[in-house]
Parts: structure tokens; sequence; C-alpha cells
């Protein structure tokens, strides 16, 4: 991959398609990307809406050198998959998903479900940076790790206030949205960028090859790093709930739920604090209303998917955040015995040392939001997604209630 000291920190140019395909190229002197492009479909739209908002050119170069990255790393995995065709063989079977929104309690429970030795979980480095393929050996002190955790580094001396809100480690649990960014179709690009135009097209559009991508992202991870059956996350499962089972039909699914008209300020308040770490300045109501508009978006599509398809429905476990925080060791063990998992003593006394250790305990209360701080209206949340509340009500209240 090209040297990111040789990386431009001014650029002039609008961005295009064919000048991001043409600058991959030339960095790494290939040009097979492959019989499917529909890569191109969401990168064309990101750059028009990015350009639309007539950015600086340091701006402009921060986006044109991340873009040219991920393309250079799907030239070369081409060319990975053209010389090894035991990696596009490689198969994936009966992953474990969590879909619940941002904010519901996900990422203490993935990583709960991580504690269980028989499941390979994507490093968040890996999904990042997935070319040169993961080897199982140096998973632990592969180099890229440094490279995340200082981007995260910088994150944080840029908006401080992240650390009350996530934990910033590459080496723990990565997200799907992170492998949805190598085709271009994720929320990730307007959280970090605020680019409206963008978010609308994606929330109107179930995007071709948005799942095959996926897929191939994981066969990349696991050819030559380590093995188990897959345990991923990411609320953005939820609005292609079809395309995923399409691409993977015997997966299985926890939908955790938390209230939605106090969880959509929390959302605000990381989206906030995610932009300002990347030097962009967005109204706390402007994000307000991007969020309410993009999960009352991804709640009403995934609802839908499971009404219309017995298939869908018959795959998922709802669980709520009360249950996730009052009984960890309870929660992990009902996805299990749902899904006819076995569930180890030792997985047990994993968890109750991970939540005695946590660092995410030391955040408890300092995460400060409300609803009315980001133009958010909890009575027009709760009329907005009267189907959801009506059938998942009962998991969305809080734990003393």
């Amino acid at each position: 991959m090209s040297n990111p000291h040789d990386a431009p920190t001014s650029i002039q140019e609008p961005l295009t398609l064919a000048g991001l395909l043409a600058t991959a190229e030339k960095a790494t002197g290939l040009s097979d990307w492959g019989e499917d492009r529909t890569f191109e479909i969401g990168l064309n739209k990101l750059a028009e809406a990015l350009e639309a908002m007539n950015p600086s050119p340091e701006f402009r170069a921060n986006v044109h050198n991340r873009l040219q990255q991920t393309l250079a790393m799907k030239l070369h995995m081409r060319q990975d998959e053209l010389k090894h065709p035991e990696i596009t063989a490689g198969r994936i079977e009966k992953p474990l998903i969590i879909v619940g929104l941002p904010r519901t309690g996900t990422t203490i429970l993935y990583d709960l479900l991580s504690l269980d030795p028989a499941l390979r979980w994507p490093r968040e480095w890996e999904t990042f940076i997935p070319w040169p393929a993961p080897e199982a050996a140096t998973m632990d002190t592969d180099p890229r790790i440094d490279v995340i955790n200082g981007l995260y580094k910088v994150m944080l001396e840029k908006s401080p206030e992240l650390n009350d809100i996530q934990r910033l480690d590459s080496t723990r649990p990565g997200e799907c949205n992170h492998i949805f960014t190598h085709h271009f179709s994720s929320t990730n690009f307007n959280a970090e960028w605020s680019v409206p135009d963008y978010q609308d097209w994606y929330l109107s559009n179930r995007v071709p090859g948005h799942y095959p991508c996926h897929k191939r992202i994981l066969q990349q991870l696991q050819w030559k790093g380590p093995k188990g059956n897959w345990l991923l996350k990411s609320p953005e499962h939820l609005f292609d709930l079809e395309g995923l089972f399409a691409t993977y039909p015997d997966a299985q699914l926890v939908w955790t739920h938390r209230d939605p008209a106090l969880t959509l300020s929390s959302i605000s308040s990381m989206v906030h604090a995610l932009c300002k770490a990347q030097d962009v300045d967005v109204p706390k109501a402007f994000i307000g209303a991007g969020m309410w508009k993009t999960w009352k978006e991804g709640m009403g599509r995934g609802t839908e998917s499971r009404s219309k398809d017995p298939k869908i429905e018959n795959a998922i476990l709802d669980l709520a955040h009360k249950d996730v925080v009052l009984d960890p060791v309870g929660a992990v063990k009902k996805i299990y015995d749902h899904f006819d998992r076995p569930f180890s003593d030792e997985h047990a006394k994993a968890i109750d040392k991970f939540i005695n250790d946590n660092p995410a305990a030391k955040r408890i209360g300092k995460h400060k939001h409300s609803p009315e701080e980001y133009g958010l209206d909890v009575n027009e949340i709760r009329e907005g997604l009267t189907d959801y509340y009506a059938r998942f009500g009962d998991y969305c209240k809080r734990p003393n209630a």
C-alpha cells in the first residue's frame, strides 16, 4: 500500500469516482477490481455528497486519503483471491450476530459473548485494515493495532468526551459498521463526516453487493487468522435483514432493546463527539434530527422484515437491556439455550471476572445527555414508533420499572 507519509494534506480537485479509482490503481499498480463492482454505487454517491458540502482542501484530502486506502485494499484482496481460491471457498456457518441499536447494551453483550473460545470475532483493527490477511500467530502483536490505537489517541485529543461514551481499543471486538465501509455503504460516513445527502441515499436504498462484500471481508480474516464460529455486531443489519439472510441463511440474531426515546439522545451525543474528533462542527439539533430519522427507519425496517418473513422472525432472540445489566451471565445463558449452543462453567466464570474488571464501569454516570439538548421530542419519538413499542415495549422498561 502507499506510504501514508506521501499522502496529500490539501487537495483542490473535486472528489470523483473516476479520480479515486485512478489514484488507487496508480498507488498499487493494480487495476483488476473483479466482476462485482457494485461498490462503485456507494462510492460515487459519497463523493458527490461530500463535494456538495463544499469541503475545504484539507478536509477533502483527509477524505480522499481514507477512501484511497480502502480502494487499495480492495485491489490487493482481489489479487489474493485470484492466487488463493481457497479464500472465497471458505464457509461461514451459523454466525451469531447482535443487531440492537447503539446504546442498548450491545457492546457489553458483544464483549461477554467474545469470552467464549469457540467464537471468532473480528478485532477492531481487522475491520479497519483487513489487508494483508491477519495471521493467527500475530493477532496480539500485529502493527496495525498501534496504527488504529494511534488514530484513537488523536480522536481523544480532539474530543475527550469520547472516553466517557465508549471504549476505544483496537484489540477489542469490532463492529460490522467498519466492514460495511469497504463497500462504501455504511452509516459510519455520516456519523464521522456529517454527510446528509449520502445518509438520505443510504436510508432510501438497499445497496446491491452489500452483504457479499461483508462475507468477502470475513473470508479474508479467517483465511490465515483464528478459526471458529463467527460472532458479529452492528445495528446496521436492521436495515437489510433480507440481505443478511440471503448471504447467511443460518444466521442466529440477538436484538437488544432499550427505550428509543431515551437512547436516541445518547446516540446523538456519541455522533456529536465523533464529528468533533474529525474536526467537523455540526449543530446538536441537526445531529438529533438525523439520528431520529436514521434509526426510525432502521427499527421500522427491521420490525417490518420480521413481520413479513417467518424465517427471519424465528432466527431472532429479543433481549432487554435491563437483563444484560442486571444478570449478564443469565442473559448470555439465555442466548446459548435459545440457539442450542453449549454454555460452559468456564465461560460463566470469565463473564463474572470481566464484569468485575470491566473499565466500562468507570464510565457509568459520566456520559451526560438529554433529548432536549439534541432537539428531540420524546412524545414524537414514541408516537413515531407505535408498532415498535406495541411489540417490544416490555423490553424497553428501565431496570426498576
